[in-house]
């Protein structure tokens, strides 16, 4: 089969239909579950059954694909978190989802393009017909701005693709309740309802817009970044149209061959971007997938760049939170306990009245997430320090020693699903972690840290700690 047979020519866009749909998958996984239910039964060989079973849930996983829209971005988000809500085959098999999307044929993209920029727009650009990338809700094409010359890339959403949202979230939490592939949805109606607003944000192409311009904006004077620019005349609510950046995926072995001392370079700026965000904007790109990075690698000497894309993710963090979380990060990396406790009973994580057991439990995971960016002292394993003394990321053990300490933290009966947004900022502080060690830097982080500690004179406590 062609590549061209293999495209997509449309969504089905009504709930009924994408009900009957997502109706159909569960049936069709049922009867295979059933299946393999039997198989084991009489069998009695348990490594055979997880074979079977992961084949069963690899099935479900691209068929759920083939739906596209925000089922896929559902299962996703999902496979992030998927250390609380489901087994690991499962979350090994939702994964696959970010690469795993078929694209949509030309012809639907192409009727996207009229109904949104125009025929005589159009006719000012030369746009490659076979797309650069396809993801869950929309893929790219590079183009060429025929005035100019300019070389472009245009994203463009899967037509009816925001009808599907609602639907969608119904659906599929029905589905994951009679499938029984997460264990309980419990307490979790919130933090979907939450995914949900933010999945409407990420298909509005112009709030996107308004984010990459800020974003390139506040980084036009670093030169460790690139920001692609963006094109206002050819974009809407469903077309983003913004310049070509040659780069280097991060796990292209072109970086992995980079000298040490550039992959630090590179892995300090993914932190310190991190910690702009966090600290200065209150404003985040919770999207932590490798994807969203790649490396302009200078051919002619050591001044490599980080390519930014993709602000669809991009969230505004309150801020009362940002504050009250900022302090207790900050508390973390001073080893400060107590105060450090005090922000997580105030920002709801704890109780008071919870054993002591379990608060310590809370503070030293806290604690520990926080050791790459503090000063190395007894504390840090020899297995994270370089001979040199830098802090190891990729070989520090630290995802490891933090998921040990969650996940005995997560059965106690006073668990608790955190609040969504401490969800959104963890969740891309762990994927900051990953990229680095990725790119394998060695480097100590507390001088880019120490900025934005309290002064010694005015550590008073909480209030002046503000």
């Amino acid at each position: 089969m062609s590549e061209k047979d293999k495209s997509l020519h449309g969504l089905k866009t009504g709930a009924f239909s994408r009900r009957f749909e997502l109706s159909k998958l569960g049936v069709r996984y049922g009867a295979r579950a059933v299946r393999q239910n039997i198989w084991q039964r009489f069998s009695g060989d348990d490594d055979a059954a997880l074979a079977k079973r992961t084949e069963n849930i690899d099935f479900f996983v691209e068929e759920l694909g083939r739906l596209k829209g925000s089922v896929v971005k559902i299962g996703q988000i999902m496979a992030t978190y998927s250390d609380y809500m489901m087994p690991p085959e499962v979350a090994e098999a939702l994964h696959k989802l970010e690469d795993n999307t078929p694209p949509m044929s030309w012809q639907s993209i192409r009727k996207v393009l009229v109904n949104e920029l125009g025929e005589e727009a159009l006719a000012n650009l030369e746009i490659d017909t076979q797309p650069l990338a396809a993801a869950s809700l929309g893929q790219v094409h590079r183009a060429v701005l025929l005035d100019t010359g300019e070389q472009l890339c245009i994203k463009v959403q899967y037509p009816g693709v925001e009808d599907t949202i609602d639907a969608d979230f119904s659906a599929v939490m029905q589905l994951l309740k009679v499938s029984r592939l997460m264990p309980s949805v419990r307490n979790l109606d919130d933090w979907f309802g939450d995914i949900r607003l933010l999945l409407h944000k990420e298909v509005d192409y112009e709030q996107e817009r308004r984010d990459l311009d800020f974003v390139r904006h506040a980084l036009r004077e670093d030169s460790r970044f690139v920001v692609p620019k963006s094109y206002p005349a050819f974009c809407t609510r469903r077309v983003l149209t913004m310049s070509y950046e040659q780069a280097t995926s991060v796990n292209s072995a072109d970086v992995s061959a980079l000298a040490q001392p550039r992959r630090n370079r590179l892995g300090k700026a993914v932190l310190e971007l991190f910690l702009s965000e966090l600290f200065e904007w209150r404003r985040m790109q919770t999207d932590p997938n490798f994807g969203n990075f790649r490396v302009r690698i200078d051919e002619e000497g050591d001044d490599d760049k980080l390519l930014l894309l993709d602000f669809g993710a991009m969230r505004l963090l309150p801020e009362d939170f940002a504050s009250e979380f900022c302090d207790m990060l900050l508390a973390a990396c001073q080893r400060d306990k107590p105060r450090f406790l005090e922000y997580s009973i105030s920002l709801g994580f704890m109780k008071s009245h919870f054993p002591q057991s379990v608060l310590d439990n809370f503070v030293d995971i806290g604690v520990d997430i926080a050791e790459p960016l503090r000063a190395i002292d007894e504390h840090v394993p020899a297995r994270a320090v370089t001979e040199d003394g830098h802090y190891w990321w990729r070989n520090s053990g630290l995802p490891q020693r933090i998921a040990k300490r969650a996940v005995a933290a997560s059965i106690s009966k006073y668990f608790a699903l955190p609040p969504k947004d401490f969800l959104y900022v963890m969740r891309k502080l762990m994927g900051v972690y990953a990229l680095i060690a990725l790119l394998d830097a060695q480097f100590n982080a507390d001088d880019a840290v120490e900025k934005y500690l309290p002064k010694p004179e005015n550590k008073k406590g909480r209030k002046a700690a503000k």
